[in-house]
């Protein structure tokens, strides 16, 4: 099951505003516009072919302007899309690559699998004097874990400049998901002078926040700081998070987005972060990308403006 059409997902973007209704078995996310009768309806990688028709009828019901359709990998039909009056879109509300590795595997297998680079530093922060802890969120305290982890996700995106949502929707977003997910951290074992024992900081230098679905752990976000990069916790906590999801005895580890070569003006600043995740190998899977159908004229003809205008 893709993340997008998870249970959790929906209660998610239930949270902050938006409807959810199905079609099929297929989630269908509707955002009424204030003051309007009009919504707006995006359908991300549904797990099933949907009728075009029924699409149709349920954008009527909804006073729909548009449609957004976001094709799973799986059964995409091009020409049935267009044929029934979808264009490609300007943009994408989501991730149109992403890597999968398949964790079926032996711990021995996997790691000769990651790029020579990765393996290296792996065994680096492995002599680092780091120390992982695995975070159920479900049986914690987790506004103290939403803390810990939103701080070093603020901290990443300061360093690597990228957007995340503010602090009210990322917390809605993790509770969302909070009986399915767990956050792995990482804490720097300090070595004092003197022979004093080892001290470990208070707080953790980096984190990853790892979803758990039916079929595959998701790698969802993660945060860090300058010492986690010195000491390389980043590549430590992937493999910790892979040997995590295979104890769980899950088939895939998705590391849910990369930079998209196809689509070269959508999330440039996701480049340096899929570079990293690139290292670990694993199969590249690519989604058909981003089609719209719109269904206001006034708004048909205002989009087709900003396609022409620069």
């Amino acid at each position: 099951m893709d993340i997008r059409q998870s249970k959790e997902w929906g209660d998610y973007l239930s949270s902050i505003g938006w409807k959810v209704e199905k079609i099929g078995n297929s989630r269908v996310f509707i955002r009424n516009l204030p003051f309007l009768k009009y919504s707006v309806i995006k359908i991300q990688h549904p797990q099933n072919n949907l009728s075009f028709s029924e699409i149709d009828k349920f954008a009527k019901k909804h006073h729909s302007l548009f449609v957004i359709l976001e094709p799973d990998k799986n059964n995409f039909n091009k020409e049935a899309v267009l044929k029934n009056g979808y264009v490609r879109s300007k943009s994408s509300l989501t991730h149109t690559s992403t890597i999968y590795i398949d964790i079926n595997k032996s711990e021995n297998k996997i790691l000769s699998g990651f790029s020579e680079n990765a393996r290296r530093n792996i065994k680096k922060a492995q002599n680092n004097n780091l120390e992982i802890k695995i975070i159920s969120l479900k049986d914690s305290d987790r506004d103290l874990q939403f803390k810990k982890f939103y701080s070093l996700l603020s901290n990443l995106t300061h360093l690597k400049k990228f957007y995340i949502p503010g602090h009210s929707e990322f917390h809605k977003k993790m509770m969302a998901f909070k009986n399915s997910s767990y956050i792995l951290f990482a804490y720097h074992n300090v070595i004092a002078i003197r022979r004093k024992p080892e001290k470990q900081s208070s707080q953790p230098v980096a984190a990853v926040w790892l979803g758990i679905l039916e079929d595959r752990a998701v790698y969802m976000n993660t945060g860090i700081t300058k010492v986690g990069y010195e000491t390389l916790a980043n590549y430590l906590l992937v493999w910790e998070s892979i040997k995590f999801a295979k104890s769980k005895k899950l088939p895939i580890f998705d590391f849910e987005g990369i930079y998209d070569p196809r689509f070269p003006k959508e999330r440039k600043s996701w480049k340096n972060f899929s570079e990293f995740k690139k290292r670990f190998h694993g199969n590249v899977i690519e989604y058909p990308g981003s089609f719209i159908k719109i269904y206001n004229p006034v708004y048909k003809l205002l989009y087709l403006c900003s396609k022409i205008l620069p």
